[in-house]
C-alpha cells in the first residue's frame, strides 16, 4: 500500500486532529505510503440571471482560491509529521474523479470520511451504477467522522 488517495469533501470539518487524517497519517507511517488529499469542485454552474457574471466569478475564484491554499497547508503539516503528502483540487464529477484521479495516480487504497446519513455516503455506496463501491477496483476504507 504505498499510495493513498484521501477524497476530503467538506474542508470545514477537517483538521489535522480530524479522524480521518489521523488515520490518513498511521497508515501512510505505517506503510511509507505516499498520500494525495483530493478535494473534487463541481461544475461552475450558471449564475442566476439577477446576479451579475462578473461579481459571481470573483467569489469562486476567491472561495477556489481559499480552498486551494487550506488544502496546501493540510499536506504541509502531514509532511511535517513525515508523510509524503500532496493536495489536488480537480473539477468535476464527485465520484468519476475520485475514480479517474485514482486510475491516473495508479492509488492502491481510497480513504473516505463518512457520515453514514449523509448524501455522499448514499452516493458512494448505493447499489445502483452510480455508486463508488460498484464501480471502484481498488480497495475503499471508510473513515466515520463524528
Amino acid at each position: 500500500m504505498k499510495k493513498i488517495l484521501v477524497a476530503v469533501d467538506n474542508i470545514e470539518n477537517i483538521t489535522i486532529v480530524s479522524p480521518l487524517i489521523e488515520k490518513t497519517i498511521d497508515l501512510a507511517n505505517a506503510f511509507s505510503s505516499r498520500v494525495w488529499l483530493l478535494h473534487v469542485s463541481p461544475h461552475t454552474r450558471q449564475s442566476p440571471f439577477n446576479i451579475d457574471k462578473t461579481v459571481l466569478r470573483r467569489e469562486a475564484a476567491h472561495e477556489l482560491h481559499d480552498e486551494h491554499e487550506f488544502f496546501h497547508q493540510l499536506a504541509k503539516c502531514l509532511r511535517d509529521r513525515n508523510v509524503d503528502a500532496t493536495s489536488l483540487m480537480v473539477e468535476g464529477a464527485t465520484i468519476k474523479t475520485i475514480l479517474d484521479e485514482a486510475d491516473r495516480l495508479e492509488i492502491d487504497l481510497i480513504i473516505l470520511g463518512c457520515h453514514r446519513h449523509s448524501e455522499l455516503f448514499g452516493s458512494l455506496t448505493n447499489a445502483t451504477d452510480k455508486g463508488l463501491l460498484n464501480k471502484c477496483s481498488r480497495p475503499v476504507m471508510f473513515v466515520p467522522l463524528p
